[in-house]
């Protein structure tokens, strides 16, 4: 460690670690010291409950030439996700903060890459996330596919690689941004969603960086349940606490069959994405074209998880409210 300033705060929290246990920390921790950026201008910023530091500890997260590493344990109230994202923020020593969740593991180019879109002048920089198991790579076709329906919708329509939407386990901001903006601590994942829109109306540029690539653990079970029953569960609620979410007022006054016709127009709108989200993460165009029956299941697969969330936030909000747990 050195005495300079650091450039970039990278925060971890361990919020993931003791809920989904979907890959090893130690796997996040060696990626980080893989980085082609020099790690003397990094600070490392490690965020979670006293017992999940002192196991940090023990997985030599203090370990690599940083700037600094910070351990910072905290303590119910202040132990849900978008509170340790917000406190590893109000920690750090950087003029950027980027976020990664102990389940992701990043890219070699991903700080890199951030930097290069933050130095250039962005406010925000975000980049495409994939999936990984301990027997598939992030590039491997099961896993391709089952990102599509659920990452890819940050690719915003366009020749050029844009942004529509934040991943808070992907994401580089300007420090003095966030603490204007901080994520809202609601124990919902839509709370990213709500800072984008937050971010939009304000007039920050966000950038969406290629090589700014994370592959986040996965299992079918999350990836049904926690991952997309809750997206659709959640659609209700994200509208509920934000005037501006987006909706299609038609729909809305079609209660019984909106998460039919709805998630039936996102498997079409997954469907015509696939060759842009494929484009961007490296898949040739031939490979898109022999995966794309798979894609087209996945997305069937995901969207009927969410059509069922959708239906039990309207009929058993309450009883289902577990299943949709964040």
């Amino acid at each position: 460690m050195n005495s300079m300033k650091p450039l970039i705060s990278v925060v971890v929290e361990a919020f993931n670690e003791e809920n989904t246990a979907l890959a090893p920390p130690a796997d996040t921790l060696n990626a980080l010291r893989r980085q082609d950026f020099p790690l003397e201008q990094v600070e490392l910023i490690v965020t979670g409950s006293p017992q999940q530091i002192e196991h940090w500890k023990t997985l030599g997260a203090a370990e690599g030439n940083y700037c600094q590493v910070r351990l910072v344990p905290v303590s119910p109230p202040e132990d849900h996700y978008w509170q340790l994202k917000n406190r590893g923020a109000q920690e750090a020593a950087g003029e950027f903060v980027a976020f990664i969740d102990c389940d992701a593991v990043p890219g070699p180019h991903w700080l890199s890459s951030l930097a290069n879109a933050l130095r250039g002048g962005a406010d925000v920089s975000v980049g495409p996330s994939q999936f990984r198991t301990g027997r598939f790579g992030p590039d491997s076709a099961f896993m391709l596919a089952a990102a599509l329906p659920t990452w890819a919708f940050q690719l915003a329509r366009g020749a050029a690689p844009e942004a529509a939407a934040l991943m808070a386990h992907n994401v580089a901001l300007r420090r003095d941004l966030l603490l204007q903006h901080p994520f809202r601590h609601l124990r919902r994942s839509f709370s990213s969603s709500l800072l984008y829109f937050e971010l939009v109306r304000s007039g920050a540029k966000i950038a969406f960086q290629p090589e700014q690539r994370v592959a986040h653990g996965m299992n079918l079970r999350w990836w049904l349940s926690r991952g997309h029953f809750r997206r659709g569960w959640e659609t209700y609620s994200g509208r509920a606490s934000d005037p501006d979410w987006p909706r299609i007022p038609a729909l809305e006054k079609l209660a019984f069959l909106e998460p039919i016709l709805l998630r039936m127009g996102l498997v079409c709108r997954d469907a015509r994405h696939w060759f842009r989200y494929s484009r961007v993460v490296g898949v040739s165009r031939v490979r898109a074209l022999y995966l794309f029956p798979l894609v087209v299941l996945a997305s069937c697969t995901a969207r009927t998880a969410e059509m069922v969330g959708m239906y039990a936030a309207l009929f058993a909000p309450r009883a289902s409210e577990r299943q949709a747990r964040f």
